[in-house]
């Protein structure tokens, strides 16, 4: 009869034991789901705010990095003489170096450094440029540039007239406004223009017509066949 009567403890402790083991499993996917729910937005913030600190490394690091073009305004890092063989002599000067300027300022114009020549004086100085224009010489009196002398070299006049060029020619290109010396050794064009009136522009001929060399300046500096003659 003991026996008997203990025969349905068992199933009752297996039960019981089993409802424990449910329970506990209950609680801990219950647990297990409360931390998705909680930790989810938290590593969803985390990555939105890693990629958004990335984004704004990405950007400052862009904005940080200049090409040359953008900081130079060119895609070269070098700068060559403004002053080239393609520039040209008219009443104001050669190209990017006018009459007028000051020798800081004809140097800067043209991008390259003026050598003075061996003779010449406190007053009155030739230089030539470095680079960049063959054959050309700047006449500066009192630190302003007032002539330009170009004795060889390809460069020429606005209206492509140098050495090589002959007096025919040119006087047929500008008619009344070419001045021939007595001596028919030179041409002079005079401008007629209220700005350019004290401007000239003169091509040294040889026996032949031929320009030897020419000369653009003020009067009464681009006047004389040789520069500073009178300095």
């Amino acid at each position: 009869m003991i026996l008997a009567n203990r025969k349905p403890t068992a199933p009752r402790f297996t039960s019981a034991l089993i409802a424990l083991v449910a329970l506990t499993a209950g609680c801990s996917l219950s647990s297990t789901a409360s931390d998705s729910t909680t930790t989810l937005p938290s590593i969803t913030t985390s990555a939105t705010s890693s990629d958004d600190s990335a984004t704004s490394d990405a950007s400052s690091t862009t904005s940080a990095i200049q090409t040359a073009a953008e900081r130079y305004g060119t895609t070269e890092t070098t700068t060559p003489p403004t002053l080239t063989n393609s520039d040209t002599i008219t009443t104001a000067g050669l190209g990017p170096v006018r009459i007028g300027q000051t020798l800081a300022e004809a140097q800067e114009a043209a991008g390259v450094t003026f050598n003075a020549a061996a003779t010449g004086s406190e007053t009155c100085q030739y230089y030539t440029p470095a680079a960049g224009a063959t054959g050309a010489a700047f006449m500066v009196v009192n630190g302003e540039v007032v002539r330009v002398d170009v004795s060889s070299g390809p460069i020429t006049s606005k209206s492509g007239y140098g050495i090589g060029a002959t007096k025919d020619a040119i006087k047929e290109a500008f008619g009344s406004k070419i001045e021939e010396s007595s001596s028919g050794d030179s041409v002079t064009f005079v401008p007629v223009t209220d700005g350019d009136k004290t401007m000239r522009v003169i091509w040294e001929l040889d026996a032949g017509g031929v320009v030897t060399s020419f000369r653009t300046g003020r009067v009464p500096h681009v006047t004389p066949k040789v520069g500073c003659s009178s300095n």
